[in-house]
């Protein structure tokens, strides 16, 4: 009976170590920047606290799993007038909806790096998003992922759809992590 109850419990570890191929990597706080830039507008600015659970495995990326939030109050843009404006009812109203968050569905290898699919909420929408990435790896199990993608803020609600353009924002990221 011991014998057996062994047999079976070796053999769930086997069966699930399969699922769990993936790493969890710990967000290194020093350092991650999270930039945003509105081209039309010549606005630039950043947010902080970024909060993520991402359990990345570059080998099998399928497996993978990225969640990620950071708070609306954050927003800087070095103006304090145009903060307070952008973090108003008008715009992000962060009163009410006081964080932005990404959730990824898949995650993909490309020519360039990764590809993660997923939804973005902000405001009171949630929209199918991809979010172009990279990865690097040091020996020591430090790494970083650097990402690029363009929103448009009249998806979520936020400004008013524009022909040309102006209700894009460039978002670029990039966040430390260690094993």
């Amino acid at each position: 009976m011991k014998k057996t109850y062994i047999s079976v419990i070796a053999l769930f570890v086997i069966i699930t170590s399969g699922f769990t191929t993936s790493m969890l990597w710990n967000i290194s706080n020093e350092g991650v920047t999270v930039n945003f830039e509105l081209p039309d507008e010549g606005t630039k600015g950043t947010l902080t606290g970024l909060k993520a659970t991402i359990d990345f495995d570059q080998k099998d990326p399928s497996s993978s799993k990225i969640t990620a939030s950071v708070e609306m109050n954050t927003l800087n843009t070095g103006n304090a007038q145009k903060d307070k404006h952008l973090l108003s009812a008008d715009f992000f109203n962060v009163e009410k909806f006081p964080s932005a968050t990404f959730t990824s569905s898949s995650i993909k290898v490309t020519k360039d790096g990764f590809l993660a699919a997923g939804s973005l909420t902000m405001k009171d929408s949630t929209k199918a998003i991809e979010v172009p990435f990279t990865f690097t790896e040091d020996a020591n199990g430090a790494g970083v992922f650097k990402g690029k993608m363009e929103v448009l803020c009249s998806d979520f609600g936020i400004m008013k759809k524009s022909k040309s353009g102006k209700d894009k924002v460039l978002v670029t990221l990039s966040v430390p992590v260690k094993k």
